[in-house]
C-alpha cells in the first residue's frame, strides 16, 4: 500500500504563551474526490493498536476513498481541536497533489476524544460530508458536542460500545442521526471486538 509520510509542526498559543505541537501524518493517495480522515483519541498513534488504522485505511481505499491518517497528541486543554483543524486544512490545501483533485469531500472516522472534537468542529468546514463517531467522550465539553452536531448538515453515524462509560450520552445527541450500539464492546473495543472496530469503515456506505 503506497503511502506518504509527513510530520506537521506548528506553534499554537494561548494568552501569549506559545507551545510546540506536531502531528504524524500518513497519506494514502488515490485519484478521487472522496477522502477519509482517521482521527484517534487523545495521544492515539497514527497506526493504532495492532495497526487497526492501517487496516481501516486498506478498507477505505478498496471503497475508492483516499485516506489520511494522523496521530492525536495532547497539546493542552486550550487546543483540543488543533490537530483536527491542521489535518483538515492540510487535506484541503494539498488535495491536488495527493488526490488529483483541487476540491475533495472529507469523511471523518474518529474515536473517543477525537470523536468529540470532530462532533463540535465539523460544521465549520462545508466539505466535511460525513462523521463516524466512535465512543465520543461525553466528559469532554458535552455542550459543544451537542451544539456542534445540531449545526452540522452532513451525515452522522454515532457508534458506542454497550460497555463504554459514555454510552448513555447517546440519548442527549440529536435523534436525527443514525446510531449503532455494539454489544459488550468497551471503550477501546478490546479483544475480539477489535475486528468490529476495524470493520466500522462499512458505515462509509450507510
Amino acid at each position: 500500500m503506497k503511502q506518504t509520510e509527513k510530520t506537521l509542526t506548528w506553534q499554537p498559543s494561548h494568552n501569549g504563551v506559545m507551545v510546540d505541537a506536531s502531528m504524524d501524518v500518513r497519506i494514502h493517495p488515490l485519484p478521487t474526490k472522496r477522502v477519509v480522515l482517521i482521527l484517534p483519541g487523545v495521544d492515539g498513534s497514527v497506526d493504532g493498536y495492532e495497526g487497526k488504522y492501517i487496516k481501516m485505511a486498506d478498507q477505505a481505499l478498496a471503497k475508492g476513498y483516499g485516506v489520511v491518517r494522523v496521530s492525536n497528541s495532547f497539546i493542552s486543554s486550550f487546543h483540543w481541536e488543533d490537530n483536527l483543524r491542521q489535518a483538515v486544512e492540510y487535506i484541503n490545501t494539498n488535495s491536488q497533489e495527493h488526490f488529483d483533485n483541487s476540491e475533495v469531500t472529507i469523511s471523518i472516522i474518529a474515536h473517543s476524544a477525537g470523536a468529540s472534537v470532530a462532533a463540535w468542529t465539523a460544521w465549520e468546514y462545508p466539505n466535511i460530508e460525513k462523521l463516524i463517531l466512535i465512543n465520543a467522550a461525553a466528559k469532554l465539553k458535552p455542550e459543544l458536542i451537542v451544539s456542534g452536531l445540531e449545526q452540522y448538515n452532513g451525515d452522522v453515524h454515532i457508534v458506542y460500545g454497550s460497555k463504554d462509560p459514555s454510552v448513555d450520552f447517546i440519548d442527549q445527541l440529536p435523534s436525527k442521526y443514525k446510531t449503532t450500539i455494539v454489544d459488550d464492546a468497551d471503550h477501546m473495543f478490546s479483544g475480539h471486538h477489535l475486528e468490529e472496530f476495524i470493520n466500522l469503515t462499512a458505515l462509509l456506505a450507510v
